[in-house]
């Protein structure tokens, strides 16, 4: 059924700031992407919203990584004339993740032909403020319960078809999505209905009761996913979402392996577009899994297909490991990027893990991608001691052009695949 939890790599929304055709543009006014003639120098800025990172460092071609300072929440590098590649790596502040208190420390590797304005998020949650309202959802067949989404996806649930709410939104302006949904065990979405540029904290609707008719209602679309691999789960994990311009989106579910819910015309605007995601993993293992996330405007009826399995057995075991990847899925697609990860548990309670992605500009060809030792930099973590148990995983993304751009929101036009392999290995 669509709906289920996606098995997503878990950087994925750091992959998207990077890999796009010309990484959101902004280039400053003395940049000059040939490397040669024109001025002497490419400006390149990372914007962090959310958290801060903790701890920061630059690497210009092939020199060395030395420390760098952040000024106003942005990490700005000058490339000289003749060099193409940097990379910076930046550690953001611990979070909480499956139980463990959790540092992650990511390396980007790319080339001015990127891009020089990229925005990252060291995933901070958003300050909240609570919203009160009243709904009526009586008029929609089979309503038991209405869902209530703001920015993000924050809310809460009103707890049957009528009556008042009190629930978190992201303070500022909000999409506020009203969705019926039935009393299945996975709720089927029947109705939508959106107040546009809504206040939090405040009062939706003006104080004014939000009332469902028959425009309101769904419709449901054909979906189809496609290419699944030989000897991987079958039916694939598949969702569909609806995200407004402003950052609001809603799970659309209506228990159906090949339909889902579409949002009825009264409730769209322009700039809203559908999010169709699925993903699967090998049966006899599941450390060998391929997904793809695809956007567009229309909605409709929708075929989306995984791309081709990729087989990888791991790095050699090393205190930072270098990866091969080796993959001819991807012939044609306008961006690609590897990336290779290692985490490991120093104590029972924390975890930490290093992530290294580099697009196929600062591979310029190479294969092989090596995790860099930035021990020495203040802030930076030492791998982990001999005997300790580290898990890895690799994974090759590949997306159309001018798409996943930036944090937090997709693009409305876009699709971007990823193949992936992990396991783990004793440090030596």
């Amino acid at each position: 059924m669509l709906g289920r939890n996606l098995q997503l790599p878990s950087i994925l929304l750091f992959v998207m700031a990077i890999i796009s055709c010309g990484g959101g543009g902004g280039g400053s006014s003395n940049s000059n992407p040939s490397g040669s003639g024109g001025s002497s120098s490419t400006s390149v800025t990372y914007s962090f919203s959310g958290g801060t990172p903790t701890a920061a460092a630059v690497q210009i071609g092939t020199g060395t990584f030395t420390s760098a300072t952040l000024q106003s929440g942005k990490l700005a590098l000058s490339i000289p004339q003749g060099t193409t590649t940097y990379a910076i790596a930046f550690v953001c502040p611990p979070t909480a993740g499956f139980g463990n208190t959790v540092t992650s420390e990511y390396i980007i590797e790319a080339a001015i032909q990127d891009g020089t304005a990229f925005s990252l998020n060291c995933g901070a949650t958003l300050t909240t403020s609570n919203v009160t309202g009243s709904v009526d959802a009586s008029a929609v067949p089979g309503a038991a319960n209405v869902l209530i989404r703001g920015t993000a996806g924050y809310g809460g649930q009103l707890g049957g078809t009528t009556g008042t709410f009190n629930v978190t939104l992201p303070n500022g302006t909000n999409d506020v999505a009203f969705v019926a949904i039935d009393s299945a065990v996975q709720p089927n979405v029947l109705a939508v209905k959106i107040l546009r540029n809504q206040t939090a904290p405040g009062a939706v609707n003006g104080g004014n009761a939000v009332v469902f008719s028959s425009a309101d209602l769904t419709a449901n679309q054909s979906f189809a996913v496609t290419n699944i691999p030989s000897g991987f789960v079958t039916p694939p994990a598949a969702s569909v979402e609806y995200y407004t311009a402003n950052g609001t989106y809603i799970l659309l579910d209506n228990n159906s392996a090949t339909q889902y819910p579409a949002v009825p015309a009264a409730a769209k605007q322009s700039g809203d577009f559908y999010l169709f995601e699925a993903n699967t993993s090998d049966t006899a293992t599941h450390n060998s899994a391929v997904g793809i996330t695809q956007t567009n405007t229309t909605g409709g009826s929708a075929t989306i297909a995984l791309p081709t399995q990729w087989t990888y057995s791991g790095p050699t075991p090393a205190k930072l490991p270098t990866f091969t990847f080796a993959y001819s899925g991807y012939s044609g697609l306008a961006d690609v990027a590897q990336q290779a990860e290692i985490e490991w548990a120093p104590t029972p309670t924390t975890l930490t893990t290093i992530t290294v992605t580099a697009t196929t500009n600062a591979q310029n060809g190479a294969t092989t991608l090596a995790i860099p030792d930035l021990s020495s930099i203040s802030g930076f973590s030492a791998s982990a001691p001999s005997g300790t148990n580290v898990y890895w995983v690799a994974a090759i993304y590949g997306g159309s052009a001018e798409e996943f751009s930036f944090y937090p929101n997709p693009p409305s036009n876009g699709s971007l695949a990823f193949v992936q392999n992990r396991g783990n290995y004793t440090q030596p």
